[in-house]
């Protein structure tokens, strides 16, 4: 293999290896989130009674000239290239080397010089891992123009004690990468295996973007980088042979911390912020390895010009002095606890400084000189994803730019889906501009918070976003600003009205900048529209809900609302037009959840402060007038409607509350009243006290509740349920007592509620009646009948289908038309002349049943024909249960082919005949006949249903034994009677248990009011929206057969009979009965008349 060489600025061509720096965070192995053992925690401490500051150097304000060190030579002085911008003066240069000079035992140039953290600071660090097995990885080959590069590096880290021998079963992976230098390399652990057993530490390093702004604006910085910081922490020999990887040089585990070990990090960044615990945070603030240290806020300049110097050396500046000292004291505790930072790293008192990629300087932050370059040196897209390209690095710099949106507006329409993509003219100079102001951006400088100066937040909203500028006054009288910043409405907030979009932009913006105006102490707030000062000012009378809680979340912060102009309010106005970009972060809506949680905690705070508890009555107390205005404007509004039932007990609480709003109005006690009743008075008014002569009940939240006159409680009982979408009963309760107040609220409630017209007829509430069990008839002496619609075949469109009471036998015929004449012939050809004369027949008022060819045959023979009421199908339920039965046999018979139901329907009723029911044991068959049926499979196999004679049997013998057979009849009918009545009660006995929350016997008295079950909408999807009951209608009177006879309230009686189960009572709120004498328009004889009637009750008994 050819050996890799060096190119001329000495990089290597080793790209490929950078794809392994990074990994997409969906594939990244994750640690077992666990409870921690004890013995696994991090232990840290200071040295006690040890002071780190004790024997460190002092600087000299007279510093000597460079003179080498041990370390710090003349060779690394020169290559460190301290001042290379000329920003130090020659004697705080000299200081610099001297501090160099001075703590180089807490720098390290190479792997021999560094350091490692004391035990007396740090315990070694034990991995925590679960149950597990151990990992065998195949090493990576090693490029071979890289192998003696690579050699090296191993052969160092052994001489420095990071790696040592190791047998153990375990073997991880390791590879190597370029440092961010483009020369030397970098040995990283492939610890996967091991960081999925590992426990997790959920420590977390600070949020980039407050820490960055936490340096911004300092006279002066220096940055110190740990020298390879993850081998300055000992590993336990524990937990070292986890860490056991393949070398060239044999088996090796590290005795350090190992890179890839996903706690790594955590551990780092707690070291060194333990350590320098005190030093933060006014003179640092570690991120992980990196201390940055802030130099002082200001530079101390001079009115007449030049700067502040020490009195001992006019040559050092007070502030480099000063910066120069907090250096010392982060160097001598990072030195005494034995870690070491890296010496080419090394930035020391310089004007700016990257920290996590941002540029600090002394006016503030400024944009990256790299990203700036990137965005001037972009070529002309070609298309979209080159626009996205673009936008997404400027967009990068948004809180440098001001008006970016205006600007960006030519380009951001090229994004836009369905657009075509045309670069012309228009968009050249947008992006000329946008290079022009990046290139060109001024610096964003930090809040000052101790400052009295006005911080200023500019707002406008328009259709498309929201644009803000958060900047503080200086001490010269102008602004400076601290970022700019915009948020885009979703397709829902567009349409907004422009005064709720000017009220939601400005909550928006408080929102999103709340983390850097907390603690200002002279906050003013910029918009151009002036009534969204009377919106803030005035929440009690917004007629939407969140506009109310909008205002709650702006009112969360204390600030001076000023109008400005609109055309001196133009940078806002910018940013409030400026279309989303692909790069935006992804906003947080939900901010109703901020409301609430801060609501939560703000307004208790409020409350419990403001509204104490007194153990003095004062009728001047006074309260919130969020809590006063609202209930005010409704009793104002009240009027008497109706007078609400109350109990004797309700009506003595009521008289209470009167004496306790008399006596705290007056301050005078009551005539006649004993001293034990005065005492028990007084405690009472305790609960109250008077505001704007109206009666208060006190809350301990301070959401104190209006005590409401009988005379309005209607009409505000009417509005909480009536004109607010007529809610339950809890909903109502919840409503009127979060701001008023009267005894027995619930009850009224309860009463308003149950008693409401529309709620009745909608309810979804079904009642069931007790099930009643009907005594089985003997063999055909009751018949069922029921006729069922089928698909046309064969020129059949029905079947005719009845049932005996007792056996459930079937006889049936196919018709080609529902009709009179038909349904006539089968009763008589079919039941009447096969089984005989019967007493009963129950069927429904289909028109066929009810015409006078079946009502001749019925009176002829004598035959008690029962009707059932309307949408009543389960009091025919023997017959109405068997069709579902019949139909899929059928169905299945014909092998799914609805078209030959007549040619299977005779062998479907006669497996119906023969087959064993579970009630009886018996198959209708048996019980009919006295016989087990012969089937098919009986005569193919020679059954032998009973045994055979053992000799020829005479004609007189088999005549005999018949007899004996038929002796046993009576028995047998009388065994089935037993289990059908067992089974019925069984039946009944489990629908009690499973509706005994539904089941009800109101036994409607007459003159009751009732409300009819609406049953033929029950399985209708199309009627979602039709009332569920009719009515009220007056009970005339109750049927012997269980059903009810009802009349309209005009006194018409309707023909129909009603059964119970439909019935449930109607609650009217100034009418409970009405006589039924003056309503209804028949005579006594003709109410008799249709009350007598034999009607099954219905059940679910019958359907057996």
């Amino acid at each position: 293999m050819t050996p890799i060489s060096p190119r001329p600025d000495g990089t290597l061509p080793v790209a490929e290896f950078e794809s392994f720096k990074y990994k997409k965070v969906a594939n990244r192995t994750k640690p077992v989130a666990t409870t921690l053992p004890a013995q696994f925690r991090i232990v840290r401490r200071i040295p006690e009674g040890i002071n780190p500051l004790d024997g460190m150097p002092k600087p000299p304000t007279h510093p000597a000239p460079f003179s080498p060190g041990k370390r710090y030579t003349l060779e690394r002085m020169a290559a460190m290239n301290i001042n290379p911008d000329g920003f130090l003066w020659d004697e705080e240069e000299k200081l610099v080397h001297w501090l160099l000079k001075s703590y180089e035992h807490a720098f390290a140039w190479d792997e021999s010089e560094k350091g490692m953290f004391s035990k007396d600071y740090l315990d070694p660090v034990r991995i925590a891992v679960t149950e597990h097995e151990p990992w065998v990885l195949p090493n990576i080959p090693i490029p071979r123009g890289l192998y003696d590069q690579v050699m090296k590096i191993i052969k160092d880290k052994i001489t420095s004690g990071v790696i040592e021998p190791s047998n153990a079963s375990y073997r991880s992976r390791w590879f190597w990468v370029l440092k961010k230098d483009g020369k030397s390399l970098r040995i990283v652990h492939d610890l996967q295996p091991l960081n999925a057993v590992s426990i997790k530490d959920s420590a977390v390093p600070p949020i980039v973007e407050p820490y960055a702004e936490s340096f911004a604006g300092r006279a002066c910085y220096s940055v110190f980088d740990l020298f390879v910081g993850f081998d300055q922490r000992e590993l336990d020999p524990d937990s070292r042979d986890l860490t056991t990887f393949q070398t060239p040089l044999g088996t090796f585990r590290l005795t350090r911390i190992p890179m890839g070990y996903t706690n790594s990090q955590q551990i780092q960044h707690g070291d060194i912020t333990f350590i320098l615990q005190d030093e933060i945070p006014h003179v640092t603030q570690p991120f992980v390895d990196d201390v940055p240290v802030r130099g002082p806020k200001t530079r101390y300049e001079l009115p007449q010009g030049g700067y502040e110097t020490i009195p001992e050396n006019p040559g050092i500046r007070r502030f480099v002095w000063e910066h120069v000292n907090d250096c010392a004291r982060v160097l001598q505790r990072i030195g005494h606890a034995g870690g070491t930072f890296s010496g080419p790293k090394a930035q020391v008192a310089v004007p700016e400084a990257v920290i996590v990629g941002h540029l600090c300087c002394y006016e503030g932050r400024k944009a990256l000189p790299d990203r700036v370059q990137k965005v001037v040196d972009w070529p002309t897209p070609k298309d979209v994803t080159g626009v996205r390209g673009f936008m997404g690095v400027v967009g990068t710099l948004r809180m440098f730019i001001r008006d970016l949106a205006v600007h960006a507006e030519p380009l951001i329409r090229l994004v836009r889906r369905k657009v075509p993509f045309h670069f012309g003219e228009e968009q050249i100079d947008a992006m000329e501009t946008l290079k022009e102001m990046v290139r060109t951006c001024s610096a964003i400088r930090p809040i000052d918070y101790k400052s009295n100066n006005e911080v200023i937040l500019a707002v406008d909203s328009s259709n498309i976003a929201v644009g803000y500028i958060l900047s503080q006054m200086g001490d010269d009288g102008l602004r400076y600003p601290s970022r700019y910043g915009s948020i885009t409405w979703n397709e829902t907030e567009r349409r907004y009205s422009q005064s709720k979009i000017e009220l939601f932009g400005l909550f928006r913006a408080l929102k999103d900048v709340r983390i850097y105006i907390i603690g200002v102490e002279n906050l003013v707030v910029e918009v151009d529209a002036r009534y969204i000062k009377g919106m803030i000012n005035n929440p009690d009378i917004q007629p939407n809900a969140t506009i109310n809680r909008w205002i709650a979340g702006i009112l969360l912060f204390h600030f001076k609302l000023r109008h400005v102009p609109a055309r001196l309010h133009t940078a806002a106005d910018g940013l409030s037009r400026r279309d989303p970009s692909p790069t935006d972060p992804i906003a947080d809506d939900d901010y109703d959840e901020w409301i609430d949680r801060a609501n939560a905690f703000s307004m208790e705070l409020a409350n419990s402060t403001r509204y104490q508890a007194s153990r003095r009555l004062n009728s001047a107390e006074t309260t919130s007038s969020s809590y006063v205005l609202a209930p005010v404007l409704i009793m104002s509004q009240s009027q008497h409607t109706l007078a609400i039932p109350r109990s004797d007990k309700a009506r003595s609480q009521d008289d209470r509350v009167s004496a306790v709003e008399q006596y705290l109005k007056t301050l005078t006690r009551p005539n006649g009243l004993s001293d034990d009743a005065y005492k028990s008075l007084v405690r009472y008014a305790f609960q109250f006290f008077i505001f704007g002569g109206k009666l208060w009940r006190k809350v301990a939240t301070g959401a104190h509740q209006l005590y409401i006159p009988e005379a309005k409680r209607y009409s505000i009982l009417r509005q909480a349920h009536d004109e607010l979408g007529h809610k339950g009963i809890f909903t109502i309760r919840a409503r009127l007592l979060a701001r008023f107040w009267w005894p027995f609220l619930m009850e009224d409630v309860k009463w308003f509620v149950s008693s409401c017209h529309e709620c009745q007829v909608r309810k979804m509430h079904h009642f069931h009646i007790p099930p009643v069990v009907p005594p089985p008839f003997n063999l055909f002496r009751k018949v069922h009948i029921d006729t069922m619609a089928m698909p046309k075949a064969y020129g059949y469109r029905f079947i005719v289908h009845a049932r005996c009471s007792l056996s459930s036998y079937p006889e049936w015929r196919m018709l080609r038309a529902e009709n009179a004449p038909a349904i006539a012939s089968f009763i008589f050809e079919d039941i009447l002349c096969r089984w005989g004369a019967i007493e009963e027949i129950v069927t429904d008022n289909g028109t066929p049943y009810i015409a006078e060819a079946v009502d001749l045959l019925v009176k002829r023979y004598g035959v008690h024909r029962i009707r059932i009421s309307p949408y009543n199908s389960q009091a025919n339920g023997i017959i109405e249960r068997r069709h579902l039965d019949v139909r899929e046999a059928l169905v299945k018979a014909a092998g799914g082919d609805e078209s030959k139901w007549p040619v299977v329907a005779p062998s479907v009723f006669w497996a119906e005949r023969v087959t064993v029911q579970k009630a009886t044991g018996y198959s209708p068959y048996y019980i009919a006949h006295g016989i087990e049926p012969l089937l098919p499979f009986d005569l193919t196999e020679g059954t032998l249903l009973l045994p055979l004679p053992d000799s020829a049997l005479s004609t007189t013998e088999l005549i005999a034994y018949r007899a004996r057979m038929l002796q046993k009849r009576p028995e047998d009918l009388e065994r089935v009677r037993r289990a059908l009545q067992k089974a019925r009660l069984d039946s009944a006995r489990k629908f009690a248990e499973a509706h005994q929350e539904t089941i009800r016997s109101f036994n409607f008295a007459p003159g009751t009011l009732v409300l009819v079950r609406n049953s033929r909408i029950d399985s209708s999807v199309g009627y979602k929206t039709k009332p569920r009951y009719l009515g009220p209608m007056v009970v005339v009177r109750r049927t012997r057969g269980g059903s009810y006879i009802l009349s309209e309230l005009d006194g018409s009686t309707s023909k129909l009979r009603f059964a119970a189960y439909r019935l449930a009572p109607y609650l009217i709120r100034n009418v409970a009965r009405i006589p039924v004498t003056d309503l209804t328009d028949l005579s006594e004889d003709q109410l008799d008349s249709m009350s007598y009637d034999r009607e099954d009750p219905i059940g679910s008994t019958d359907e057996l």
